[in-house]
């Protein structure tokens, strides 16, 4: 019984490697996912540019909601077209026009979320998700009102001398809320506990003392 078992122990011991390279052949038959011809520099650049093109889509929502013109201008190529509602046009056009509307907001905010990004060399496409709310003066006169929006952006985006910019954007409205006549007027908000405009906000000078650090 003894020397049987070592017959079948040896049996399998020599059956081994034989079952090892058919599963390498096996697996080098298989298709191959998209990542698995890359090589690590290709698929590191790939993380970094979905994350540099994430954070553009947060600094449109944080220029914005700081009324931060430059800011709002420079992540845009020259030559960038945009569709969002009414306008087609221009994208430098479009922050001409966008601009006069926050800049007069007595509070403004925009939330960013779902983010999706295929990058493709210098190139990439996006998609992320919008919610934002408006704090303005009532357009009939009398007190303040908050609108709310929701929708989407669609960006092709372009990488030139290792920075990302958009150079083509849709944005798509999908709600508008009626205006909501605001309970408590901005200018009651108790003063230095709430978000500023460029570039008095307090973001600007502690990202200053951080960066001279």
């Amino acid at each position: 019984m003894e020397e049987r078992n070592r017959r079948g122990t040896l049996a399998a011991m020599l059956a081994l490697p034989i079952g090892m390279a058919a599963a390498a052949e096996a697996s080098a038959a298989a298709p191959k996912g998209k990542a698995s011809g890359m090589d690590m520099a290709q698929r590191l650049d790939i993380i970094e540019s979905k994350q540099a093109i994430t954070e553009l889509l947060y600094a449109y929502a944080r220029a914005n909601d700081r009324a931060d013109e430059a800011l709002l201008r420079s992540l845009f190529w020259p030559e960038s077209t945009h569709k969002h509602g009414k306008f087609e046009g221009k994208s430098s056009d479009f922050v001409g026009f966008a601009f006069k509307i926050v800049s007069t907001l007595k509070y403004a905010c925009h939330h960013i979320t779902n983010v999706s990004v295929d990058v493709k060399g210098d190139k990439a496409f996006s998609e992320c998700y919008y919610f934002a709310q408006h704090r303005r003066d009532r357009k009939e006169g009398g007190g303040e009102e908050d609108v709310f929006f929701q929708g989407r952006y669609l960006d092709d985006l372009e990488r030139r001398n290792g920075v990302w910019k958009i150079i083509r954007r849709r944005g798509l409205s999908d709600y508008t809320s009626p205006p909501e006549p605001a309970q408590t007027p901005y200018a009651d908000w108790p003063a230095g506990q709430h978000s500023e405009k460029y570039p008095s906000d307090d973001y600007y000078k502690m990202r200053q003392q951080f960066l001279g650090s």
